[in-house]
């Protein structure tokens, strides 16, 4: 029987060179560009004449649904949560591979966010906003990279995203903007059923934008805290999906000093962002050796 090398990262993130391993210590896999917090300008004019009716999605009862759990999220001052997820990693064959990893989110508004991170194969990594810097700690490898950004947890994410070309799993959750974005992207809504998560009832909704398909579960009543996301990138080979469960919701998770801190042992490395290395110092893509 023939061996098989499984690629844990997408296609455009391997071979990568050590220094630059930064990128990825963040979430590990290709995890939703189109639930970023910024929508490039001019994306969401002239949609395709195929579009479905924008305005019979807003009026549904899915999207009411939809919209109870956004307006509710955007208006939080703080709280915690543990998603367990997993992702597909389509291989160069085309079979797809799923990984798994903990994350572990603190949000206090308007300007502290920590993501601590367990991925499935034991690497551990924190993200820290602090309004006055973005940082990441690599435990596993002993590396970190802190970039200056003051501002609010929406600008950061912003920033993270688009400037230091990072991803950060189901951004837009975590942004004041929740509520406009679903509403310039979302063609499509249903409800499929009512489910049964944990002995409680669950309404499952069907959702669908230009490039991604997603499903969501949220408590029939009381807090719309989500329970379960399901996300397909239906115009990507293979149609990976990528999803999370969310359990220990807090809404009052504590004191700052408590919960939120960056310390990197003395003896930790201090590496760039993979956005701010020159073009000049990056590897050759046919030598695999630095310029």
């Amino acid at each position: 029987m023939g061996k098989f090398r499984v690629s844990m990262s997408p296609p455009n993130e391997r071979r990568m060179p050590m220094q630059t391993s930064i990128r990825v210590i963040a979430t590990g896999a290709m995890l939703l560009t189109a639930w970023v917090a910024a929508v490039a300008p001019g994306a969401a004019d002239d949609p395709p004449n195929d579009a479905p009716n924008a305005d019979a999605a807003m009026a549904s009862p899915a999207m009411e649904q939809l919209m109870r759990m956004a307006d509710f999220l955007s208006q939080l001052g703080q709280f915690s949560v543990t998603l367990q997820s997993g992702y597909d990693v389509v291989q160069e064959s085309g079979q797809k591979i799923e990984f798994g990893e903990r994350r572990e989110l603190v949000l206090v508004r308007p300007d502290r966010l920590q993501v601590d991170v367990e991925r499935s194969d034991g690497q551990a990594s924190r993200v820290i906003f602090d309004g006055e810097s973005i940082g990441v700690f690599d435990a596993t490898r002993n590396m970190y990279a802190s970039s200056p950004m003051q501002g609010d947890i929406d600008a950061s994410i912003r920033h993270f995203v688009k400037d230091l070309n990072m991803r950060l799993p189901l951004a837009m959750l975590f942004v004041t903007t929740l509520p406009e974005e679903l509403e310039e992207r979302v063609q499509q809504t249903a409800i499929v059923d009512t489910s049964m998560l944990d002995s409680k009832p669950f309404v499952h909704l069907a959702a669908r934008t230009d490039g991604v398909d997603f499903q969501v579960w949220i408590p029939e009543s009381g807090d719309p805290l989500p329970r379960r996301i399901v996300l397909t990138y239906k115009d990507e080979e293979g149609q990976p999906q990528y999803w999370a469960n969310f359990s220990d919701w807090n809404l009052s998770p504590g004191p700052l000093a408590t919960l939120m801190s960056f310390d990197v042992p003395d003896d930790a490395t201090r590496i760039p962002f993979l956005a701010e290395i020159p073009a000049s110092a990056m590897p050759s893509a046919a030598t695999g050796e630095a310029k």
